[in-house]
C-alpha cells in the first residue's frame, strides 16, 4: 500500500511528538491498569491477618445481623453484608460509624463483625488496607493529585492525554501500513538496538491496536461524560431532565425485620445467571427509603462495573426489585453502555479475560516506554571514528532520558516497594493508617527514584533501578511467607517477574560496559 510522502512525514512527526508528550503518563496508567485487574487480590495480599475475621455459614447471617444491631446502633441504618466478595474479604459484616461520600477517606476506621465457633459476636475497628484500590486510583489519575469537583484532576488530564493517545495510534497505523505485511512479526535482535526496539514497538502496537482503541475512546468518555450529558441536556432538552421518574407507590411494610434468605432467594429468581457477592444496606431506619444494593457476578455477562452488576430493592418490600442494571434484564441502549464499561474494565469472561487484559496492560506500558526510548535513541550522537572528538549528548535528550528512566522505573519500584514496606511497617510498627503510609510512601519512592536518576544520570541509574525492582519482587513472597500465606499464585508471579527484571539488569550492565565513551548508554 502506497501513501504520499508528505502525509507519511506529517504522520511521523505527529506520532513522534504526540507519543512522547503523553508517553510517561500513559506508561503509569497502563502499568497500574494491568495490576488493577487483580486489585482485590493485591489488597488481600497486603491485608494483615489481624484485619481478617472468619467466614460464617449462610444460615448464620440473620443471627450475626441481630447481634450487631443490638450492640451497635449505626448498623440499624446501614452496613455491608459480604457473601463471598474478594473486594470485601475482611469479614462477613462491615460498617462505618460515619459516611464519607466525597472521594475516599484514607483515615476511615471501619468496623468488622463475625461469629466465632461458639456463635459469639466478634468485632474490631481497623483502618482497612486498600492497596488494590489505591493502585486503581493510580491507574485513573496517573498519580496526579488534586480534585476538580467530584473527580480527580488526573482523570481530566488523562482525558486530554487520551485524545493525544488516539492521534498517536492513528498516525502510527499510517506509518506501518506500507510495510505492514512484510514487517509485522519481523523482530530483528542484534547489535542494532534501535532496530530491535522499533520492531518490538511495532509488533506490540499493531497486535494490541483494537484493545488500545477501546481503552482510548472509553477513557475520553469517562473523563468528560458529565460535559457530554450536560451539553446534550442543554441542546436537546433545553435544561429539562431527560427522564421523569415515575411517581413511586408507598408500599405497606408488614415487618421491618431483614430476611436475608428471602432477599437471596428473590435475587436468584430474578437473576439466576448470577451469584451474589455482597449486599449494601442503607436507610434501614426509614422503611420508605430503605435500600439494598445487591452486587452480582457472572463470568458469562458483560458487567457494567469493574467487578459486578447490581440490582436494587427495598429490603422490607422485596417483591419489587429494580433489575435494570443487569445485562440479562436491560434494553439495547443500556446494553451498549454496559458493553463500553465492560470492555474497558475487562469485567467479562472471568479470569481468562483478566489475564489477557493484564498482559495487554503491561504490554501497553512497554509500548509507551519503548516509544520514548526510540525518541532518545534516534537523537543520540555517536562517535563514527576513533580520531573523532568524544560526542556530547544534547541536553534535551539527556533530560528526557532521565525523565523516562526515572519516572517509568520509579513507578514500578514505588508500587512494589510500597507494597512490601507497608506490610512490614504495619506488622512491626503498628501504624495507625496503613493507607496513608501506602500513599505517601508511593510518592516518596517515586520522587526519590526520579531525583536519583537526574543526580547520577540515566545510564547509571538504569541498572540500579532494575536491580532494586528485582530485589523488591524477590522479597514479596518472602514477606508473604513470614507474615501470611495467602495468594500463592501472586507470590509465584512476583518471583518470576523478579528473575525477568534481574535479566534486564544484567543486560543493562553488559550494555553499559560495552558502550563506547560518550555514547548514549555509557556510564
Amino acid at each position: 500500500m502506497k501513501i504520499r510522502s508528505d502525509l507519511m512525514k506529517l504522520a511521523k512527526s505527529m506520532h513522534t511528538w504526540v507519543g512522547v508528550s503523553a508517553g510517561i503518563l500513559l506508561f503509569i496508567c497502563f502499568f497500574a491498569g494491568g495490576l488493577s485487574m487483580f486489585q482485590h487480590q493485591i489488597s488481600q495480599w497486603s491485608t494483615p491477618q489481624q484485619q481478617v475475621l472468619p467466614a460464617i455459614q449462610p444460615e448464620q447471617y440473620s443471627q450475626l445481623i441481630q447481634q450487631v444491631q443490638e450492640k451497635y446502633p449505626a448498623t440499624r441504618q446501614s452496613f455491608l453484608l459480604n457473601i463471598h466478595s474478594l473486594e470485601h474479604q475482611y469479614a462477613p459484616l462491615i460498617w462505618k460509624e460515619s459516611e464519607h461520600r466525597q472521594g475516599f477517606n484514607l483515615a476511615q476506621q471501619t468496623w468488622l463483625a463475625s461469629l466465632d465457633s461458639q456463635g459469639q459476636l466478634m468485632t474490631q475497628q481497623v483502618n482497612l488496607s486498600k492497596a488494590g484500590w489505591l493502585i486503581e486510583q493510580l491507574h485513573e489519575t496517573a498519580g496526579i493529585p488534586g480534585m476538580v469537583g467530584r473527580h480527580g484532576l488526573g482523570v481530566y488530564v488523562m482525558g486530554v492525554v487520551a485524545i493525544l493517545y488516539f492521534l498517536a495510534l492513528m498516525t502510527g497505523l499510517i506509518l506501518l501500513l506500507p510495510t505492514l505485511v512484510k514487517d509485522y512479526f519481523a523482530v530483528r535482535p542484534g547489535k542494532n538496538k534501535k532496530r530491535f526496539w522499533l520492531d518490538t514497538h511495532n509488533v506490540v502496537g499493531i497486535t494490541s491496536l483494537p484493545f488500545h482503541i477501546i481503552i482510548c475512546i472509553s477513557v475520553i468518555v469517562f473523563a468528560f461524560h458529565d460535559f457530554f450529558y450536560d451539553s446534550i441536556n442543554q441542546l436537546a432538552m433545553k435544561g429539562k431532565p431527560a427522564f421523569n421518574r415515575p411517581k413511586q407507590e408507598q408500599p405497606h411494610f408488614p415487618s421491618t425485620t431483614l430476611d436475608i434468605q428471602q432477599i437471596l432467594l428473590k435475587t436468584q429468581k430474578v437473576a439466576p445467571e448470577y451469584t451474589v457477592d455482597y449486599i449494601e444496606f442503607s436507610n434501614l431506619d426509614q422503611p420508605q427509603k430503605a435500600a439494598a444494593r445487591i452486587a452480582l457476578y457472572s463470568s458469562d455477562q458483560m458487567l457494567r462495573g469493574a467487578s459486578n452488576d447490581f440490582v436494587r430493592m427495598n429490603p422490607y418490600h422485596i417483591e419489587k426489585i429494580n433489575y435494570s442494571g443487569i445485562s440479562t434484564q436491560t434494553d439495547a441502549g443500556n446494553t451498549l453502555v454496559n458493553a463500553m464499561f465492560s470492555l474497558h474494565f475487562g469485567s467479562y469472561g472471568g479470569d481468562v479475560v483478566r489475564w489477557i487484559y493484564f498482559i495487554f496492560g503491561i504490554g501497553g506500558a512497554f509500548l509507551f516506554y519503548s516509544g520514548n526510548i526510540l525518541w532518545i535513541e534516534s537523537r543520540a550522537k555517536k562517535q563514527k571514528f576513533a580520531h573523532d572528538p568524544i560526542p556530547v549528548q544534547r541536553k534535551d535528550v539527556t533530560f528526557f532520558a532521565n525523565l523516562t528512566i526515572g519516572m517509568c522505573l520509579g513507578c514500578i519500584f514505588a508500587i512494589t516497594g510500597t507494597l512490601l514496606i507497608s506490610c512490614w511497617f504495619y506488622s512491626v510498627v503498628h501504624i495507625t493508617s496503613i493507607n496513608h503510609f501506602f500513599l505517601y510512601s508511593y510518592y516518596a519512592f517515586f520522587l526519590l527514584c526520579t531525583a536519583y536518576t537526574f543526580m547520577v544520570g540515566y545510564a547509571k541509574a538504569l541498572p540500579h533501578l532494575l536491580a532494586a525492582i528485582s530485589v523488591s519482587l524477590v522479597l514479596m513472597p518472602i514477606t508473604s511467607f513470614i507474615i501470611s500465606s495467602t495468594n500463592i499464585w501472586l507470590n509465584v508471579l512476583a518471583l518470576c517477574t523478579a528473575f525477568m527484571f534481574f535479566r534486564f539488569y544484567q543486560q543493562a550492565q553488559d550494555r553499559a560496559h560495552a558502550a563506547p565513551i560518550g555514547s548514549l548508554w555509557a556510564k
